[in-house]
């Protein structure tokens, strides 16, 4: 039970006011002796059928409710002789009535976030003002959600209950202190990095740290290398203190030693990325390059090969800016093809895509997407022998860590560890297989959303970038679905200079949170009717 993950809506399908009437039984019958018991353990509210019930669902199951209905009389009306005297000057009220969540559930977040529902439901139907009957012994938290008291006490024994009204303007100014509050609870992120780990990865980075010297770590170092290899069936890899943008570096020194032309694939922000590494190790290199979120045209690049003579050819696998996966197998064949040696940033692809890194002459990754890990650790991949070199820096000499099994330099024992859990849980979870599957979850819970798919015809497992209307900002957008405890891409330059934004399903992820983001990001842009 996560209190924080439960999705709010109007009850609308059969099995959800089924739900109701049981839990509005056992909350007024059983646990507040309102009304008498009865064998079907279900109470069907007198004004069942002019309720507007807001739910709370934990997966498929009701939890939370509070019911919203203007028809007068109100219950109140019964209750409090002149009602209307009572209360502040207003245009037209509401009643609020059968507020219930299940015991487990019963905290500060849910309560407010059933007020919060109520309140954005009255302003959507032109009600600036709501009465609801509070028990008493919870009038601290109605207080606290905005509620003021009025008028006498109803009720008596258990079931006494004390009038309260709630106005947009004391909501509010409630809720911006209850926004500090939610700061503190830990939001669900859906970022390409950090990516949501397992436990068993958090504790072991927590473990005693120990030498790169010591046997054991120089043990633990090799078989980590053994498992790496055999996911992307290659002869070598080293394993740098560092994120993927030092092993792309550490590839451009690689192909500064062959003195060599290339050509660069281009269709997103990480190619051009590649291009920034190739002009600042001096590398002579002509470009492909076509609008982002489009697939390469594999007939124009073999062209384009052979017609710069390049030696190598250097490409991102799996594009993050724009959700695109290139054709590896084709990539492949233009290498073969020209006598190139192919060269891969695969950064996002290792551990969401099958990734066989035969026949690439260097690849590229880090430890904090697929895989699922912290990032701080950067892999080299590759087939040949690779000797020290004095003409570069000695971090970027693949050479030295070729020569000395990956530890030249200061290692640390808590990233490798974490690393080898990650790989376990990544294994265990069938995380390669489960990401392909929620990726295609999350798109078709877009398109029926009405979200506008950014590659829609050539994504790639792990993410999906979605375009905003214009008149929204992604920032903006991003910025207001994290207080409501979502955390998504949105904050690189890149994306918010094209308004685009990302969901990430890379890391450990459940199936109903995609359901929770893609309609809270729905409701922000205006694609889908908000209570909430």
């Amino acid at each position: 039970m996560n209190s924080t993950q439960l999705q709010y809506k109007i009850a609308t399908e059969p099995w959800e006011i089924e739900q109701v009437h049981a839990l509005n039984y056992r909350t007024f019958t059983e646990e507040i002796p309102q009304f008498e018991p009865n064998q079907e353990r279900k109470r069907i509210d007198k004004f069942n059928l002019e309720n507007t019930y807001i739910i709370g669902l934990d997966d498929q199951k009701v939890v939370a409710m509070i019911a919203i209905r203007s028809v007068r009389p109100f219950s109140l009306d019964e209750k409090v002789e002149g009602l209307d005297d009572y209360l502040p000057p207003h245009d037209t009220k509401c009643e609020i009535r059968l507020l219930a969540v299940e015991k487990e559930y019963r905290d500060r977040f849910v309560f407010f976030r059933l007020a919060e529902a109520i309140i954005q439901y009255c302003l959507n139907n032109g009600f600036d003002m709501a009465v609801i009957s509070g028990i008493l012994r919870q009038q601290k938290l109605y207080k606290h959600m905005g509620f003021v008291p009025f008028g006498p006490l109803t009720g008596s024994g258990e079931a006494q209950y004390q009038p309260m009204y709630v106005t947009e303007e004391l909501f509010q100014r409630k809720a911006r202190a209850f926004q500090r509050i939610l700061q503190s609870q830990d939001p669900i992120s859906f970022l390409p990095g950090p990516v949501p780990m397992a436990d068993q990865v958090k504790k072991a980075m927590g473990e005693t740290a120990c030498s790169h010297r010591a046997p054991a770590f120089l043990d633990q170092l090799h078989h980590l290398r053994g498992r790496l290899k055999s996911l992307t069936q290659t002869r070598h890899v080293q394993i740098l203190l560092g994120t993927g943008t030092l092993g792309n570096d550490a590839v451009a020194a690689q192909l500064h030693i062959l003195n060599q032309r290339g050509l660069i694939l281009v269709n997103g922000e990480f190619g051009s990325r590649l291009t920034d590494h190739a002009q600042r190790a001096g590398l002579h290199f002509s470009t492909v390059e076509i609008p982002w979120g489009e697939s390469f045209d594999y007939e124009h690049i073999l062209a384009e090969a052979k017609a710069c003579n390049a030696d190598w050819i250097w490409a991102v696998h799996l594009e993050t800016s724009t959700s695109v996966l290139q054709d590896l197998d084709q990539l492949k064949y233009i290498a073969k093809k020209t006598g190139s040696r192919l060269v891969l940033d695969c950064c996002s692809s290792l551990g969401n895509v099958p990734l066989n890194l035969q026949d690439v002459f260097l690849a590229t990754a880090g430890s904090g997407k697929g895989i699922a890990s912290y990032a701080g650790l950067a892999f080299v991949f590759y087939h040949h022998t690779i000797e020290i070199s004095n003409s570069m820096p000695r971090y970027l000499d693949l050479g030295l860590y070729h020569t000395y099994d990956s530890a030249p330099f200061t290692h640390s024992s808590n990233l490798t560890r974490a690393l080898s859990a990650a790989i376990d849980q990544w294994e265990d979870a069938k995380l390669l297989h489960r990401v392909g599957e929620l990726t295609e979850i999350l798109i078709k819970l877009c398109r029926e959303k009405g979200l506008t798919l950014l590659a829609d015809a050539a994504w790639a497992p792990g993410i999906v970038t979605i375009v905003l209307p214009k008149e929204q900002r992604a920032d903006i957008v991003g910025r207001e679905l994290a207080k409501k405890g979502y955390l998504i891409s949105c904050n690189s330059s890149y994306l918010i200079e094209r308004n685009w934004v990302q969901i990430s399903v890379m890391g450990h992820h459940k199936e109903k949170d995609l359901e929770h983001v893609t309609d809270a990001l729905a409701v922000l842009i205006g694609k889908k009717e908000t209570i909430a």
